[in-house]
């Protein structure tokens, strides 16, 4: 939860490689929450994996809190591979994309995509990416496989 100050501040600082846990893209909503593609490109080159969540205000744009709903605006796990499928065009692969929900108990379903009722309907992303064309193995590094590298990598 950086501003953009604070964001390449932290860059200059620290040069290490970085765990976004719950960001996604300010090209597909333009919110000072989201990263810029110039954020996003910063943490690739530093091995990052960028978690994308499932908060309908950073899936949709003109979200209001207290009045704006899910289904009112068409909010669906589709947004959600909108934002993985940007990051994977951003770094030329699909290496530095997971899923980070940002599903902790702080909200109910209020704020989620209108198609995800329960933590199991999360299985229906595989199946939309590959629609879109992601391999089998591609499918598994976002789906799990870059978060354990990323820890393999930085904590053992």
């Amino acid at each position: 939860h950086l501003c953009d100050e604070s964001f390449w501040e932290t860059m200059k600082n620290f040069n290490g490689p970085v765990w976004a846990s719950h960001n996604n893209c300010r090209k597909l909503v333009e919110h000072n929450r989201q990263f810029s593609d110039e954020q996003i490109k910063e943490l690739i080159s530093r091995g990052a994996v960028i978690g994308v969540p499932l908060d309908a205000w950073m899936m949709t744009p003109n979200w209001i809190r207290g009045l704006s709903t899910p289904k009112g605006l068409g909010v669906t796990l589709h947004q959600m591979i909108d934002n993985i499928d940007h990051i994977c065009q951003l770094a030329g692969n699909d290496k530095h994309v997971g899923i980070g929900t940002d599903l902790d108990g702080g909200f109910g379903n209020e704020q989620c995509p209108s198609d995800l009722d329960t933590i199991a309907d999360l299985q229906k992303i595989p199946k939309m990416l590959q629609k879109r064309g992601y391999s089998a193995v591609a499918i598994e590094n976002i789906m799990h496989r870059n978060f354990l590298r990323f820890l393999q990598k930085t904590w053992i």
